[in-house]
């Protein structure tokens, strides 16, 4: 289950034009599929696996919520965001550039998350065999997994 953010706006005429080309567009953060690539022997689906593990918690690890953490504290920027791409497409310019804009930022406002975040704590034992507190970096593959894609409605990449 991958972890989405809806955003819905309303309002006057103005707003029909921006809702519709914002519902054409989608705009994906996360590890997404068909861009990730397993190393070694491991399952292709294995960091999505440890990502969702970490953010909802599963069994014995505790709930880490990077994604949602991310997104909650950024709301004005997403804000910010999303008032460009309404800007670039009143003006009758293609708003795909600021949705790229936006996409970068979320996808580094994730990576940062995960640096930064430090509750709950590792266990002790963890600790130990990571030879690090942080509990969401052990090799830093999931961070670097973290991506995003601007698609139109027939799911290609833009």
């Amino acid at each position: 289950m991958r972890p989405t953010v809806r955003i819905e706006q309303s309002g006057g005429d103005g707003m029909r034009k921006i809702r519709k080309h914002l519902h054409d567009v989608s705009l994906e953060v996360g590890i997404l599929r068909g861009k990730y690539k397993p190393e070694g022997d491991e399952p292709a689906r294995y960091v999505a696996q440890v990502a969702a593990q970490n953010e909802y918690g599963h069994g014995r690890i505790p709930s880490r919520p990077f994604m949602r953490n991310a997104m909650r504290k950024h709301k004005k920027g997403i804000r910010k965001g999303l008032k460009r791409v309404a800007r670039a497409e009143t003006a009758a310019k293609p708003a795909n550039g600021q949705m790229m804009r936006l996409g970068m930022a979320a996808q580094n406002w994730v990576r940062r998350e995960i640096t930064d975040l430090r509750t709950p704590p590792n266990a002790p034992m963890t600790i130990a065999r990571k030879r690090s507190s942080n509990p969401l970096i052990d090799t830093g593959r999931m961070r670097q997994e973290i991506q995003f894609r601007v698609m139109n409605r027939s799911g290609q990449t833009i």
